[in-house]
């Protein structure tokens, strides 16, 4: 385990880079497919144009996680990027998010564990409803961020609606 004082890392642009395995992650267990693999971590520490400490992370490698679509092993690459600007205060944090939407702020930590850190950050990474560009099988192409396809397969079933169809034309003959 890594800790670090968040502010006095940052301040003094520190750096630190490591791996964790994956198995260590315990709060992704239950979106993996396996707890196999390594994660690689760098942090580095460094001020914004307002002088606020702020952290950057990058994280990378590999997650095995559970398809949605057919419930078979994927493999996911993680490319997580992320700056976290930090306060002193939860009150300063809010207001500064309520000005900069796009703002990823952090409250100051004393000890901050580096890799519960990285863990955090791949939870927030990891798609809600994972799934591959195309199962095996099928012919969807939906990937991770798409909605499914409602029209998929409609050219295999009839429309059940064409019997009414044809019923609404025959009155209109009459």
């Amino acid at each position: 385990m890594t800790v670090i004082h968040s502010a006095d890392f940052a301040r003094e642009k520190q750096s630190l880079a490591g791996e964790v395995d994956v198995s260590a992650l315990s709060r992704l267990h239950d979106q993996l497919a396996d707890r196999e693999g390594r994660l690689a971590w760098r942090l580095a520490g460094g001020v914004d144009r307002l002088a606020r400490p702020v952290l950057h992370l990058a994280v990378s490698g590999e997650l095995h996680l559970v398809c949605q679509r057919c419930l078979k092993a994927m493999t996911w690459p993680v490319a997580v990027q992320t700056e976290l600007t930090q306060f002193l205060d939860e009150a300063t944090l809010d207001e500064a998010e309520a000005q900069d939407e796009d703002l990823e702020g952090i409250l100051v930590d004393a000890a901050l564990d580096v890799e519960a850190l990285v863990e955090e950050e791949v939870l927030l990474a990891v798609p809600f409803a994972p799934r591959h560009d195309a199962c095996g099988g099928t012919t969807a192409t939906a990937t991770m961020a798409d909605e499914p396809n409602p029209s998929a397969g409609k050219a295999d079933k009839p429309n059940p609606f064409a019997v009414l169809a044809t019923l609404k034309t025959r009155k209109a003959e009459d």
